[in-house]
Formats: structure tokens, C-alpha cells, sequence
């Protein structure tokens, strides 16, 4: 029988205000605060973090993600970080916005945002995906739920198995207490750590509520930031997730 023994492991939350459809700034930025990162951490960023809902460009900004990736790249292996945040990625068929997961210097998983939020008319602008993967990295089952699809709890519930929950998100500031509740809640139910990461301030003309934070498998706060540029950083068991489910089995 394989036994697999758990270290800690570093979980890093970056929330910031990206600077409205100028890529280069914003990867500056995040490049910089990568540095402040503890090596082998699992970092997550913003949703959209490198341009914004900035439509007028978006064909542009998705043609320069691919070297945006490889800068993101560059860092991930130099520090053996997993690091997951979205972009607009362009395909055959149209442009998604897409989680995509960088571990260690390779692209692992690609995952595009299911429930495109309508108050941003992002379904005008990008395609719907229609897988919610579950992923593994370094022996750890993890999930991804873009921002809006928080308010769906059917997606989070499929990924049960997961001990860890990322969601990297652009929720406007007039319903923040909302992220805040579904975010713990979202933790709660599926008794799994749970990563957000979320855009704060002015950006593009809509204010953004911020309100990073991370939770562990009891709903418990470990880090919060609800305005400012922040790096949250904590160490965290993952087994508590299976201990959590064997005091209260769920299923």
C-alpha cells in the first residue's frame, strides 16, 4: 500500500489593483510581489489580472498571454511555486477566460470560466466553457471557481473531492458581503481549505470589493485583506480537510 506523508504546505493569496488594459504594468507588478513569496508555495491571483473586463482590446490582450505566461512561467520555476490565475485565452472558436495552472514551470491544467456573469456582459465577449476539472498537483486534488460561479453551489459541490477550493475573482464592491458569505460558505460545505483572491478599487470605471481572504475546512478565517495591495501568506495542513470530513461525514 502507498503511503503518501503531507507536509505543510505554503498558500499565498496576492490581491492588488490592476491597472485597466496595461499588461505590462500589471505583469510588473504581480513579478514583483511573486518575489515576496515563499519558495513552493501555492500562490493565487486575481481573475482577468493582466488587462481587466477591457473589451475594446481584448483581442489584443488574449494575443499577448502567451508571453505573459512565460514570464509567469519563468518565476514558477525559479521558485517552485503552483500558481493559478485567469486570462484571456484565445482559441479556434473565440476567446475564453480561462484558470490556467502553472506548476513548477509547466502549464498543468487549463480551466475555462463556466458561468459568465452577466452585469459585465462578459457572454458577449467570451465563450462559455463547459468542464469543471478537478486537478492534481503534488499529490493535492484541488478546485477552481471563477468569481460569479461562487453563486452556483451545484459546481462546488462536484468538486467535493477537492481539499483545496481556488477562486480568483473581479467582484464589484457592492456586493462584497456576498463573496465574503458564499466564499465561507463554499468552505464550509465542502469542508476544504478555500483560496480567493479578488481585484479592489477603481478599475476600468466599476469599484471592486476586494476582501481576499483564505479559509480552512471550518469556515475559519486564516487571512483576510478587504482593501490595499496584499500578500497573504499562511501555512496550512491539508489533512485537516479529511479530518473535518471524518468528525461530520457529508457523504
Amino acid at each position: 500500500m502507498l503511503i503518501i506523508l503531507y507536509a505543510m504546505l505554503n498558500l499565498a493569496v496576492l490581491q492588488f489593483r490592476p491597472f485597466f488594459g496595461r499588461v505590462e504594468e500589471n505583469l510588473k507588478k504581480v513579478l514583483e510581489m511573486l518575489s515576496y513569496v515563499k519558495d513552493g508555495s501555492f500562490v493565487l491571483l486575481p481573475e482577468m489580472w493582466q488587462c481587466g473586463f477591457d473589451y475594446q482590446n481584448i483581442k489584443k490582450h488574449a494575443d499577448a498571454t502567451q508571453e505573459v505566461l512565460q514570464e509567469v512561467i519563468r518565476v514558477s520555476e525559479e521558485k517552485k511555486l503552483t500558481v493559478i490565475g485567469t486570462y484571456p485565452l484565445s482559441a479556434k472558436e473565440g476567446i475564453y477566460n480561462s484558470a490556467i495552472l502553472v506548476d513548477k514551470g509547466n502549464i498543468a491544467g487549463v480551466r475555462h470560466k463556466i458561468k459568465l456573469f452577466p452585469l459585465y456582459e462578459e457572454q458577449k465577449h467570451f465563450l462559455p466553457g463547459s468542464e469543471n476539472k478537478l486537478f492534481e498537483v503534488s499529490h493535492i486534488k484541488l478546485g477552481i471557481l471563477i468569481c460569479f460561479e461562487l453563486r452556483f453551489p451545484e459546481l462546488s459541490w462536484s468538486l467535493r473531492e477537492a481539499k483545496l477550493l481556488l477562486v480568483p475573482a473581479m467582484w464589484g464592491g457592492e456586493r462584497k458581503e456576498h463573496l465574503k458569505i458564499l466564499s465561507r460558505a463554499r468552505a464550509i460545505e465542502n469542508q476544504c481549505f478555500l483560496m480567493l483572491s479578488n481585484a479592489w478599487g477603481e478599475v476600468g470605471g466599476e469599484e471592486y470589493g476586494g476582501s481576499s481572504a483564505i479559509y480552512n475546512p471550518w469556515g475559519e478565517v486564516l487571512a483576510f485583506s478587504e482593501r490595499g495591495d496584499s500578500l497573504l501568506q499562511v501555512e496550512a495542513d491539508l489533512e485537516d480537510a479529511q479530518r473535518v470530513r471524518n468528525l461530520i461525514p457529508l457523504l
